[in-house]
């Protein structure tokens, strides 16, 4: 309910849920995406009743009944009657104009009541009365309507955005207008599976250029026979008791709302269509139950001529409680539009179109005229079968079928490249990016003897060098060891690349061999006594070991491990170890391999290879040794460490 002062002062809340579609494409309040022909007009007249809304909870003023037997919840409007006129008119096939002016009548009964600041409304006075009696126009509605997407040109679905600009000439103080202004676009999007059935949902936002009532659907009142005075109900011999008080109030701002439906129509019988729908509003400042207004709608078409038709529905409030919804709905009403008709239904109106029977076939050649083209270019091969039939075929003599012209110059291969600079006119061009210009097909392009179909190098003639000479690609390093064939003193024979003779293109064996998860190294690395630095007698082999790295980049991470033999301190082992690892490392970093391919470790004495406690043990322990982690081909499974060894074994 509504403060009395703020009524006065131009604010109010519209009641109105039920709106009928705009023109006469639509459901009956959901709207549809066809548009009227080009100058045609509809007009209509639908009747709708709305029965129990607005509802509160408190007593209701009635002298005939004891305060404690007065019903304590009702609606302050009883009903509400209204009649809206449309008229629309179509523009080029794509635009809908129209105006809508509803009338309108409204009755409540009397509720004397407080809001919870106390503030009276909505006396009923004297017994007989009602607190509310109102005839008189609503809302007058301004429309378009675009049509966007055409049901025959993208697959069975249409769209549509409609604007409605509302001109406050209801009465809002009496639930029958907006408080002001109104703009309401939205958008429809409608589905026909089958020519039977059609299904449309609607969706939008009504903005209100001026601040509505707040609502209050709890509130204080007077027991019966009382009268409300200020904060307090007065007795016919003057005694006095306090409002009472219901339910603390809940409050609604009224304002811009969301508006939805969705609707479906269905052809049962020939004349008769039956329609279900679902609509409400959604009071955007109050996103709650209380401002949610929805209800459903079932009823019937009865088409009595063409597009004209008669209306009969009625629904209900879902749930029945919502601010605008109506209890009980009930509508009948009558949408005419004139029977100049469009018996093919292409959208131009049978007294423009030339072929009133048979739909234009919109191709883009003479669309206004409505008559479908089979035959655009009237060369006599429809445009089904006419590969260009906007175009007259020549009937030269040459692929007369195809419906399309040659050029005076002709290109009797089909190619697109005239036959008068064609080296190869009656040959079609292969178009394979190996001299496309001069017309003629290139079976094999690069000229080596090897049809392009089995050239895996078509542009590149194969060397023949009784290596893969079958493939048709050269191959300038056929062991691919990265040093080119002709310099290469074994090219059928990879390098393998330990440092010795690397340049030469031989595999050889030098001082460090490749396994599949270790480098064995022939020498071993000197470093000075107690020390992590290595001894200059040790330069070669990690050169030799750095250009093995180097050489076989499809090892990603090897371990460099330092081992120690069993004299000295555990921990001092432990950590020289380590650090000579790091030396080696660096030394091989230094020599141009990437840090990230490597890790250092150290293991002191923890895993001797000989278990021996003499000299030749201890030469034999004091070592380094490199173990391959990881290639490209995944981890290898290397066992990087003795049991006693493996807590010290790096994080990977």
């Amino acid at each position: 309910m509504a403060n009395a002062q703020e009524l006065e002062n131009g604010g109010g809340v519209d009641l109105v849920l039920f709106r009928p579609a705009i023109d006469s494409k639509g459901r009956i309040t959901v709207n549809g995406t066809e548009v009227l022909g080009h100058l045609d007009y509809a007009f209509g007249l639908i009747l709708d009743a709305g029965i129990g809304m607005m509802p509160y909870r408190g007593f209701a003023e009635d002298d005939t009944v004891g305060g404690a037997d007065a019903p304590r919840e009702r609606d302050l409007v009883d009903v509400m009657v209204s009649g809206t006129f449309s008229f629309n008119l179509g523009i080029k096939n794509w635009l809908v104009l129209g105006v809508q002016l509803p009338v309108r009548l409204t009755r409540g009964a009397a509720v004397s009541a407080l809001m919870n600041d106390g503030t009276p409304f909505y006396n009923g006075g004297t017994s007989p009365v009602r607190a509310l009696s109102n005839e008189g126009i609503g809302d007058l509605t301004i429309h378009a309507k675009a049509r966007l997407l055409r049901f025959d040109r993208h697959r069975k679905v249409g769209l549509a955005a409609i604007a409605r600009l509302g001109v406050p000439t209801g009465k809002s103080t009496a639930f029958t207008g907006e408080p002001g202004v109104s703009l309401w676009p939205s958008l429809v999007l409608e589905w026909r599976p089958i020519q039977r059935l059609r299904i449309s949902v609607e969706a939008g936002y009504r903005a209100i250029f001026k601040e509505g009532s707040e609502v209050n659907i709890l509130g204080r009142t007077c027991p019966a026979t009382f009268s409300l005075m200020g904060r307090s109900c007065v007795g016919g011999t003057g005694s006095a008791v306090d409002a009472v008080l219901v339910e603390e109030g809940t409050e609604i701002r009224y304002g811009d709302l969301m508006t939805f439906g969705a609707g479906l129509s269905a052809r049962i019988a020939s004349p008769v269509d039956l329609v279900l729908e679902a609509y409400g509003t959604q009071i955007v400042k109050h996103f709650q139950p209380e401002g949610l207004s929805v209800e459903g709608l079932l009823g019937f078409k009865f088409f009595v001529q063409e597009n004209s038709y008669l209306i009969i529905a009625g629904g209900a409030g879902v749930p029945r409680r919502g601010i605008q919804n109506a209890d009980y709905r009930a509508t009948v009403g009558f949408v005419f539009e004139p029977s100049i008709g469009d018996a093919d239904g292409d959208g131009i109106p049978d007294d423009v179109d030339q072929c009133p029977n048979d739909p234009e076939d919109f191709d883009g050649f003479e669309d206004e005229d409505g008559c479908p083209d089979p035959d655009n270019d009237r060369d006599g091969i429809l445009d089904v079968d006419d590969l260009c039939p906007n175009d007259p075929e020549d009937f030269d003599g040459y692929e007369d079928e195809d419906g399309c012209p040659e050029s005076n110059t002709g290109d009797r291969d089909g190619d697109g490249i005239p036959d008068d600079v064609d080296h190869c006119p009656d040959d079609p061009e292969d178009f394979d990016g190996f001299e496309d210009e001069d017309g003629c097909p290139d079976p094999d392009n690069d000229g080596d003897g090897i049809p392009d179909a089995y050239d895996l190098c078509p542009n590149d003639p194969e060397d023949i060098d009784f290596f893969e000479d079958e493939d048709g690609c050269p191959d300038p390093d056929n062991d691919r060891d990265g040093i080119p064939d002709e310099v290469d003193q074994c090219p059928d024979d990879p390098e393998t690349y330990n440092g010795f003779e690397d340049e030469d293109g031989c595999p050889d064996e030098g001082s460090v061999i490749l396994e599949d998860d270790q480098l064995l190294i022939l020498d071993k690395i000197y470093f000075e006594t107690n020390s992590a630095v290595i001894q200059r007698r040790s330069y070669a082999i990690l050169d030799a070991i750095a250009a093995t790295l180097r050489g076989n980049p499809q090892i990603t991470l090897m371990e460099v491990q330092g081992h120690a033999d069993e004299r000295g301190n555990d921990d001092y082992n432990l950590q020289l170890t380590r650090d000579r690892a790091a030396s080696v490392v660096e030394a091989l970093v230094q020599r141009g391999v990437a840090r990230d391919r490597l890790r250092s470790a150290g293991y002191g004495e923890r895993c001797p290879i000989d278990p021996a406690s003499n000299p030749r043990a201890w030469e034999a322990n004091r070592r380094v040794e490199f173990k391959i982690v990881r290639t490209t081909a995944g981890p290898t499974g290397v066992t990087l460490a003795c049991p006693a060894g493996e807590d010290l074994i790096p994080e990977d």
